[in-house]
């Protein structure tokens, strides 16, 4: 604890002479130490750990008041050990109602289950539905009479957190509260970083009986904070790139050329400016708050998922497609991919097997269509439907057709 209190004077005395055009050193941090800490930074210093703005951790005063509080308890069960299970218990409430809130603030979000990417893993959606069940009263209006034991449930729960309203999650030239997001879930992140660092204590001190307990906080909770940028971050890639501009645009391109295009269509150049415009914004939040490489990593790959499964989207909506325009789908794409590659580092593409495997799609045979639907069950039944309709429309008769589509419902109808 004292090694996270010291990352954080340092953090903060070298960011206030880097405010002031200083140039801050690595010797910077010992103002803060009193003379019997002078070995231990010294042997800090000697470390492979070498805190500057790139590396520096991103916290709030939310998660320092969480880390002190730690200390007491720990403090207490050292103390009192005949408790050590009650305080560690407690400890984990903090813990659950710190990841609670910031899901609540930035990751609690209708639509992004609905897309089919696994932004949350199952054992994330337990875990936050345990946390509202055992911790939060979500009807703290209603009135307190009730039998004994809904009264004493209650008296174990806590309210909902809200959110500040001088928040804004709204505004595009924030990218919709980027800064804000990256400070509450990479602190959490921390926070878990650090919580890591005491299980090897906290089991030291627990009841034998009461270590699944802790095994299990551990496992399904600690190890689970990390997670959450998935969906949090989601949000933003969302709404950064406008991806129902792009299927407007692809639905107004002609598809059913007869001859071979040279030159890629519009909507291409229209997307690769959109991502262009992202990067400069994602620049700028990070003059603001440090933008940690994993957390940009998340961003362009969300972003380029999305778009990659906007285009087959768009690709699905096409109603006549000959064999050149198949060929200039394929055109625009890379295309795409090509000028894409230049603004980022991700490698591989995200998504990018997903748009080639549905373009190469409208080359199948009749029979090879077949058992191609059967093994890829990650597009949609109107993307499936649409390979079915416009590849094979013309070349095969209406028995065959509705063999075919009868497969593509058979896939569907467990999703029902």
């Amino acid at each position: 604890l004292w090694e996270v209190m010291l990352s954080y004077y340092r953090t903060m005395d070298w960011h206030e002479k880097y405010d002031h055009g200083e140039s801050p050193s690595s010797s910077d941090g010992n103002n803060i130490l009193d003379t019997e800490e002078t070995n231990f930074d010294r042997s800090y210093k000697r470390s492979d750990y070498c805190l500057n703005k790139v590396n520096a951790p991103i916290l709030t005063n939310t998660t320092l008041n969480v880390i002190r509080l730690v200390g007491k308890y720990m403090q207490m069960m050292n103390i009192l050990k005949p408790i050590a299970f009650d305080v560690i218990h407690f400890m984990s409430q903090l813990f659950d109602y710190y990841m609670y809130a910031i899901y609540t603030f930035f990751g609690r979000n209708n639509t992004f289950e609905s897309t089919g990417l696994g932004l949350s893993s199952s054992r994330l959606r337990t875990t936050l539905n345990r946390i509202q069940e055992s911790l939060i009263d979500l009807d703290v209006s209603s009135d307190v009479a009730g039998t004994l034991t809904a009264v004493e449930e209650r008296k174990e729960k806590v309210p909902m957190p809200h959110l500040s309203h001088l928040v804004v999650l709204t505004s595009s030239n924030s990218l919709y509260g980027l800064a804000e997001r990256v400070v509450a879930t990479e602190s959490l992140v921390f926070l878990a970083e650090q919580f890591e660092f005491l299980q090897s204590h906290l089991d030291a001190v627990m009841p034998p009986a009461k270590k699944p307990f802790l095994q299990q906080f551990y496992s399904q909770t600690v190890s689970t904070a990390s997670e959450l940028r998935k969906p949090i971050y989601w949000i933003v890639a969302a709404k950064a790139i406008d991806y129902e501009q792009m299927l407007l645009l692809m639905a107004n391109m002609k598809w059913d050329v007869k001859e071979i295009m040279s030159q890629h269509n519009i909507y291409v150049d229209s997307l690769l400016k959109e991502f262009e415009q992202f990067n400069k914004r994602m620049n700028e939040v990070s003059k603001r708050v440090r933008i940690p490489l994993p957390v940009s990593n998340i961003l362009w790959e969300h972003c380029i998922r999305l778009a990659n499964r906007t285009i087959v989207e768009g690709y699905a909506n096409v109603k006549k497609c000959s064999n050149e325009g198949r060929a200039l789908m394929q055109l625009d794409f890379q295309q795409f991919l090509m000028k894409l590659e230049k603004l980022t580092d991700i490698r591989p593409i995200p998504d990018k097997e997903f748009v080639e495997t549905y373009i190469k799609a409208y080359y199948l045979t009749e029979n090879d269509m077949e058992r191609w639907i059967k093994e890829h069950r990650e597009y949609s039944t109107k993307q499936l439907t649409n390979l079915v309709n416009v590849c094979l429309g013309s070349h095969i008769n209406k028995k065959a057709k509705q063999k075919l589509l009868a497969a593509i419902d058979d896939l569907d109808r467990p999703k029902r």
